[in-house]
C-alpha cells in the first residue's frame, strides 16, 4: 500500500466516524434534536389531547385518566388513582353531559420550567386555550410532569376571571398558588 492509499484510507475511516457518531444520541433519539425541544414538543401534544378529551361533548374519560398522574386523578384518595377507579369516576361525573358537535379548537402555548409547589413536583407548565365555535374562548393552566416515561397532567387551573383577564402568561402564577 503507498502512503497515498493509506492517508485516503485513514481519512475514509475517519469520515465514517464522524458520520456514525451523528447518527443517534445515548438514548436513542436523533441526534441533534435538542431535549428541551422534545419535551415541548410531547408536553404540548399531551396537552391538546387532555384538554380535547375533557372539552369535548361527551368528554373522553379513559383518554383523561391515561393522560394524568394518578395523584392527580380524581380516585386518588380512595384507590390510589387506578385506571379503572378514574374511569368510574369521571363517567359518573360526565354523566349529564349533553353532546355538542360544534367545531372544538385546542391550543398549547406558553410551556415553559415549573417549579415544585405544595405537594405538587416540579415539571413544565402550560396554557391551554379552548374555544367551541360561537362562543368565547377559554383558558387552563397545566402542569405536566414524568411519570412511567411520559409527560403526564398533574394540576389543572382555570386561567380565565377578573385577575388573568388581560394576562397573556399566567401560568407560573396560578400553578404555584393553585389548588
Amino acid at each position: 500500500m503507498t502512503a497515498r492509499h493509506a492517508l485516503t484510507a485513514a481519512a475514509a475511516a475517519a469520515a465514517l466516524l464522524t458520520l456514525s457518531a451523528c447518527g443517534s444520541s445515548d438514548d436513542g433519539k436523533p441526534s441533534g434534536q435538542d431535549p428541551a425541544q422534545q419535551d415541548t414538543k410531547e408536553v404540548t401534544t399531551t396537552a391538546q389531547a387532555y384538554m380535547t378529551a375533557w372539552l369535548s361533548r361527551p368528554s373522553q374519560p379513559e383518554k383523561m385518566c391515561d393522560l394524568e398522574t394518578k395523584a392527580a386523578r380524581p380516585n386518588y384518595s380512595k384507590d390510589g388513582g387506578s385506571l379503572k377507579g378514574c374511569v368510574t369516576t369521571y363517567s359518573s361525573y360526565f354523566a349529564d353531559q349533553k353532546p355538542d358537535n360544534s367545531a372544538l379548537t385546542v391550543s398549547v402555548n406558553h410551556v415553559q420550567d415549573v417549579a415544585a409547589s405544595g405537594t405538587r413536583p416540579a415539571g413544565k407548565g402550560a396554557l391551554a386555550t379552548g374555544k367551541r365555535a360561537g362562543g368565547e374562548p377559554f383558558r387552563y393552566a397545566l402542569r405536566l410532569v414524568k411519570e412511567a416515561g411520559a409527560w403526564r397532567i398533574a394540576q389543572s387551573e382555570e386561567a380565565d376571571g377578573n385577575k388573568y383577564a388581560h394576562t397573556a402568561d399566567p401560568v407560573a402564577d396560578l400553578l404555584a398558588n393553585g389548588s
